[in-house]
């Protein structure tokens, strides 16, 4: 199996991207990931409920913040690529094996138990799914919904196109600025292009997605967090931080519910969307990125690494709390209409299924996702980073 392997670097701008274990990062893959259990949670309480007041505004909240957790996890992907690359010894077809297998095993598992239950089970999945042909099967196992007009049997699949269709692309791309010795700066401005075409071709030919820029998006978060003075100031950086992901989350909330941005043509308005979502996401890491590195942020640490737990779970978690959202939504959502149950009662019950999607997520990733991917590695060798 060749080789491709990168110079060490010349600078002294690298001891964060050795690390391979980010504590901190781990409980924002875990975050990202409650994010969308919360968006998925919430649409179907509105669907089953007639809320009004705090538990409407929860089910609000949780329809427009349901993106940004998604955006944070292609985000993420991006910029693991370019950590991988800058580690100081990198192996193209090690890299994409390894990332295969942690997707497509797990994935390929949680789509049959789908395809089961819209056999099994009336209702679980759309009437479609349980006639769905082989060919229909086969194109959803290669991904091909997000890059083509395909209707997913799996949400998740969605993103999960554009995270393999980076894993293969990006990692070529980056290895060679780095093999032919670009400078610092002048890899922030070829990510900061490659960004730039990503979005301006999702928005003018919708070929494959806007959201496929948050892969280069992430590539160029760090190779920006690994300049010297970056983390230089850190109050006055944290400041920033949190005022730019909270500013730009309220533009995008008001672009969504079109209290901005009503007068201007569909492509600019799209455009702003996904460029305040870029922002945030951003934001979101570099905040990350400042408490990992802080050491006022040690004593957080043991929590952290209780979040953290999820956070290496989290791809399992993805993949399957969408069925098991669905599940209980179908067991426990219409008892609750025939005792004709207050709004409340579906959002007090919420942590209970964040608990079965949880424990369901730790068993996918305990006997399919870790253990597959412990016999690749035991394969390949190297590069055993838990990403």
């Amino acid at each position: 199996m060749a080789e491709f392997v990168v110079p060490p670097r010349e600078t002294r701008t690298e001891p964060a991207s050795r690390t391979l274990r980010l504590p901190a990062f781990d409980a924002l893959r875990a975050a990202a990931a409650t994010i969308v259990f919360l968006f998925h949670y919430g649409g179907f309480v509105a669907l089953q409920s007639a809320a009004t007041g705090a538990e409407d505004s929860l089910s609000w909240f949780a329809a427009r913040l349901g993106s940004t957790g998604t955006n944070l996890l292609l985000l993420l992907s991006g910029f693991f690529i370019a950590h991988n690359i800058a580690s100081g010894r990198f192996s193209y077809p090690r890299f994409v094996a390894l990332r295969l297998v942690r997707i497509y095993i797990p994935y390929l598992t949680v789509l049959l138990m789908a395809v089961a239950f819209a056999h099994i089970a009336a209702g679980f999945s759309r009437a479609d799914v349980a006639n769905a042909s082989l060919a229909t099967f086969l194109r959803q196992l290669l991904l091909l919904p997000g890059l083509f007009p395909e209707q997913p049997i799996l949400t998740v699949t969605w993103t999960l196109s554009y995270i393999v269709a980076g894993y293969l692309l990006f990692p070529l791309f980056g290895f060679a600025i780095r093999r032919w010795q670009f400078s610092l700066g002048q890899r922030i401005a070829i990510w900061a292009a490659v960004t730039s075409l990503s979005l301006a071709s999702g928005l003018l030919w919708g070929s494959p997605s806007l959201r496929f820029a948050y892969i280069p998006a992430g590539c160029l978060v760090f190779e920006m967090q690994t300049r010297e003075s970056w983390p230089m100031r850190w109050p006055r950086m944290m400041r920033k931080l949190v005022a730019g992901a909270l500013l730009f989350l309220l533009i995008r909330i008001l672009l969504d519910t079109g209290r901005l941005g009503s007068g201007l043509p569909d492509v600019a308005r799209r455009g702003l969307f996904t460029t305040s979502g870029l922002i945030v996401a951003s934001c979101l890491v570099g905040i990350t990125l400042l408490a990992q590195r802080r050491e006022g942020f040690r004593p957080l640490m043991p929590l952290l690494s209780l979040i953290s737990g999820l956070g290496r779970t989290g791809y399992s978690f993805y993949l399957i709390h969408g069925p098991v959202v669905k599940l209980f939504a179908l067991l426990v959502f219409p008892r609750l209409a025939a005792s004709h149950a207050s709004p409340t009662t579906y959002w007090l019950l919420m942590p209970l299924c964040w608990a079965l999607a949880a424990l369901a997520g730790l068993i996918l990733y305990l006997t399919v996702e870790r253990l597959s991917r412990q016999i690749l590695v035991r394969k390949v060798g190297g590069l055993a980073d838990g990403r």
